[in-house]
Order: structure tokens, then sequence, then C-alpha cells
């Protein structure tokens, strides 16, 4: 397949504060919002794997003995688990964290809440590039490469964001996967958007220290 699997600098879909925040506030509304958590939970049922369910169940505890790119890494071996459900069970779990904890602090934006400092946490132990390309290939194992290359070759000569995004749902040719393909491209969206927003206030903050 060709480089299209990877998310290089190039390829950004937001690229400014200003197009992150104004993504995020679409995203974040109650019924959008709702889309990208039952996406999650869809993605889980997809993988049919019991013992991803046991590892999500477990997570916290493992955060309280490893540090989070540990887990990430691939380079933390857990008792009756393979490397790739441990990694997979973290980025399904650090979607989920930055979610609610985006959410949270929308709607009460205390500098001084810890969940700034729990969600700055994820975004220093995992690189945009590397959390798009490892939850696409967590989507890839599900939809398959021929069905993917199928849904790029829709998308090539798209603008492509919430508006086509909505508007590929209803193309039959696509039916198999392209719930978890709409998903995947808001959860895409919502990621950059929430890296480019954070990233850039804290190099702000940064500079206004020095």
């Amino acid at each position: 397949m060709k480089n299209d699997k990877n998310f290089k600098k190039g390829k950004r879909l937001v690229k400014s504060v200003a197009q992150a925040k104004t993504v995020l506030n679409m995203l974040l509304q109650g019924s959008e919002r709702q889309n990208l958590e039952r996406g999650i939970s869809g993605l889980i049922d997809k993988l049919k794997n019991p013992k991803l369910d046991l590892l999500l169940d477990k997570y916290p505890d493992l955060l309280q003995e490893y540090d989070l790119n540990e887990l990430l890494s691939g380079i933390v071996e857990i008792k009756d688990a393979n490397i790739q459900d441990v990694k997979t069970a973290g980025l399904i779990s650090c979607l989920q964290l930055l979610l609610h904890f985006y959410a949270e602090l929308r709607e009460n934006p205390n500098p001084d809440d810890s969940r700034f400092d729990s969600l700055r946490y994820i975004l220093n132990s995992i690189t945009l590039s590397k959390f798009l390309n490892e939850l696409l290939s967590i989507i890839l194992s599900v939809v398959g490469e021929t069905y993917y290359e199928k849904f790029q070759k829709k998308i090539q000569y798209l603008d492509f964001d919430l508006k086509n995004a909505k508007e590929m749902e209803s193309d039959p040719e696509l039916g198999e996967h392209i719930d978890l393909m709409v998903w995947f491209a808001f959860a895409r969206l919502f990621l950059e958007s929430v890296y480019t927003y954070f990233n850039n206030s804290q190099k702000n903050h940064k500079n206004n220290e020095s």
C-alpha cells in the first residue's frame, strides 16, 4: 500500500488553532460527541477480542504500575496478554479520556483543574502521528486493506471535512464498514484539533514564562 496509510506533517487536516477550536466546538455538540463515543464502543465490538475487554477494564490499575508511554510503546509485557492488545487498549483508553477531559474542561475551563495535567500527560506520552497511525492499524485489522484502498480512492479528491464525512455515510459501495470509516475521520479531526490546540497553548505558556 502507498504511504497514504501514514499521517505526514503535510497531510494535516487541522492547520491552525482557530480551525482546531471550530472543529472541537462542532464535534463536542451533544449528538456529535455521542457519535464519537458510540464509535469507540463500535470499534471495540468489531474487534471481537475478550482479552482486550479485560485489559480496558484493568487499564487504570496498569497506569499505577507503568508509565503511559511504556504501555503505548509495546515494550511492556502483561501476563496473559499480547503486546498489541496492550497497545490497543492504551490507544482506546487515551481516546476515551481525551474526549472526556476536553469536554469537561470546555464546560468548566479552570486552569487549576487537575484534568489539564492529565490531558497533557496523554499528549506528551504519544505523538499525534503515532496515535493516528496506530489507530489506523487497528481500523485496518477490522476493515482489511482492500476495503481501505477502495475508501481512499473515493476520498482522494475530496477536501475531507465534517460535511463530506457525513455524505459518505450514504455511499452504497462503502456500506460494509462506512460507519467505522466515518467515525475514524471524525476521530482524526478530533485528535488533530486537540493536539493543535493544547500544544500551541503549552508553547504560549512557556513563552510567557520566559
